[in-house]
Order: structure tokens, then sequence, then C-alpha cells
């Protein structure tokens, strides 16, 4: 292999290590504010006590943040994630209220995950 063979090579390389590390954060960018959406809306569904609403949305954000968690782990998802099945559950029972509080717990854990 020539030097100049060599030099492109490495060039590739080093771009794609970093186009990878720029893909990696989007990714997980993109869960937690995925995350954040549909854990809002669970707290609005809970708020207009529709509580079964507010479960499937508390089960998009879970899914999301999952994901998000898969990419990077982070301790603030984490606790969101314990606080979406806590919403999961109270809504399915019809606890709306309950579901409520909940789902705002796990958006501001979301938040200082994003830094928002």
């Amino acid at each position: 292999m020539n030097l100049k063979s060599a030099a492109a090579a490495f060039t590739v390389g080093t771009l794609s290590l970093f186009g990878a590390g720029t893909s990696y954060t989007t990714g997980h960018e993109n869960h937690v504010t995925r995350a954040l959406e549909h854990a809002q809306a669970a707290f609005v569904e809970g708020q207009k006590d529709r509580p079964r609403s507010a479960a499937d949305h508390a089960r998009g954000a879970l899914r999301h943040a999952e994901w998000a968690e898969n990419i990077k782990s982070d301790p603030h998802i984490t606790e969101a994630e314990t606080h979406l099945k806590q919403a999961i559950e109270h809504g399915d029972m019809g606890h709306a209220k309950e579901a409520a509080e909940h789902t705002q717990q796990a958006v501001e854990h979301l938040k200082m995950a994003y830094k928002l």
C-alpha cells in the first residue's frame, strides 16, 4: 500500500468514526425527544381524566425511553422509565390523577436527560 492509499484509508476511517458518533448521539436525542412528547401527551390526557389514553401515551414514551437507554445509559432516563411504568399501571386501573402525576415526574427526568 503506498502512502497516498494509506492516507486516504485513514481519512475515510476517521470520517466514518466521527459520522457514527454523530448518528449515535442523534438517535439517542431523537428517542428522548419522542419519549418527552409522548410523556407530555400522557400528562395532558391524565389531566383531562382520560386514564386509558394517558396509559397509551405513557407506553409510547416508555418505548422511546427504553430505546434511548439502549443507545446511551442515563440515570434520568432510568428514573423516567420507572415513573412511566407506574403511569401505565395507574392508567390501566382508571386512575387518571395518579397517571398524570407519574408522567409529570417522567417529563421532568426526560428534560434533565435531554438538558432542556
